[in-house]
Order: structure tokens, then sequence, then C-alpha cells
């Protein structure tokens, strides 16, 4: 039913956030743009053909939404430094989706209509903004028919190794993932007594790189 799609990277600011992926995988992030419904802006970067990475952060000079921002963005605090922040994960059927998990006692909201660029796509959305479970959640997106936005991204090469979701709710979200069937590719959920992620990726010419 879901397949794992991209994993965001939250900043306080767009450029702290590009500078932090400059510094860490010597590659510079140019492609991404606004989402004027949630006053964001991104810059993205393909991991293979149909998964990608994000920069996400509040827009500073777009007209605050009428609305809580999408992401928890609101209150998010990222004084020690830009950090994997959610799980974003694809389905063709996002409204079962949504429904399924609301089944296993995990609130994703609705599917939500949202936009960059000339892009569209629906969203999981909560009405107070926030990821399910305290951030240990995924979000849930269904991108439109065709091939996946990925495929027009820069790609410098860089590929996931590994996810860890460490988080109290572990046996319930695992239990929600085996239940629907998902690929989680390199995500794993384990159980700890506070939330993190954590990522590595390997560069084109095989490094490991801890985000």
């Amino acid at each position: 039913m879901m397949r794992f799609d991209h994993l965001a990277l939250g900043a306080a600011t767009l450029q702290q956030g590009i500078d932090h992926v400059t510094q860490l995988m010597g590659v510079e992030m140019t492609k991404g743009g606004a989402h004027p419904d949630m006053a964001t802006h991104n810059r993205v970067m393909a991991t293979g053909e149909d998964t990608f990475f994000e920069v996400i952060a509040i827009d500073p000079d777009a007209t605050a939404p009428s609305r809580p921002r999408w992401f928890s963005l609101d209150e998010a605090n990222f004084d020690d430094g830009p950090r994997p922040y959610a799980i974003i994960l694809d389905t063709f059927d996002l409204e079962g989706a949504i429904g399924y998990a609301a089944d296993h006692g995990i609130d994703c909201g609705v599917p939500t209509l949202l936009t960059r660029d000339s892009l569209k796509w629906h969203f999981s959305l909560r009405d107070d903004g926030r990821i399910p479970l305290e951030g240990a959640a995924p979000l849930i997106i269904e991108w439109p028919k065709g091939p996946h936005p990925a495929t027009k991204m820069e790609d410098h090469g860089l590929r996931f190794e590994a996810i860890t979701v460490t988080t109290p709710y572990a046996d319930q979200l695992n239990s929600f993932f085996r239940a629907s069937g998902s690929d989680l590719g390199p995500v794993e959920i384990l159980r700890g007594t506070a939330h993190s992620i954590t990522a590595q990726m390997r560069n084109k010419d095989g490094k490991i790189i801890k985000i």
C-alpha cells in the first residue's frame, strides 16, 4: 500500500540546510521551489528513480498561511542545526492509507491538495500541521500519475544506506507497516525512550555519510 518516497531534512532557514548538505556531502542543492499554501520552501535532489532527499524550511518572505504549517514547522526547534526530520511514504490510495492508519491509532489527517510551481500532489495533513506520533510516524503522499518527480531532480549519485527512526511508538508503527504491507526501503523503526531520526547515505565514491 505504501513505499518509502523521501527523507526531509528540517532547518531553521533554507540556506542553513543547503550549506549543511554542501558541507557534509560536497554537493550543492539548486533545484526546488516554494509551497505557497504552507509558506515554506525547499531544495531537492534525487536518490534514485523514485526516491529523493529534501531540505525544507519556513519561507520568511511568504505570506503567513491561514493554518498551521505542515511538518510541525511552526513548533520546530533547530537551534542545534539542521537534522533529519520526517519520513514520507508514497501511496496510490492516500485516502485508503490514511483510513488504515486511523484504524491503527495513527491520526494522519486528511488528503490535501498542495503545489510547488506546476507540480501538484495530495498530502496527508492534520488541522494542527503536526507529524503524527510526536514526529515518529510517516507523512503520506500521493503523486499524480506518470513519472516520479525524482526523475526531474538533480542526481549527484547519493543513495540512502540506512534511515533509523527511534521512538516509543515503534511497536505501534511496525505493526501498522506489517499489516499494510508497506515497503519501507532503507527505513528501520526501533524502540527508544525518545524520538530521533538518523540517516546515512553513500556517495558515488562509496563513502558513507552520516546526516
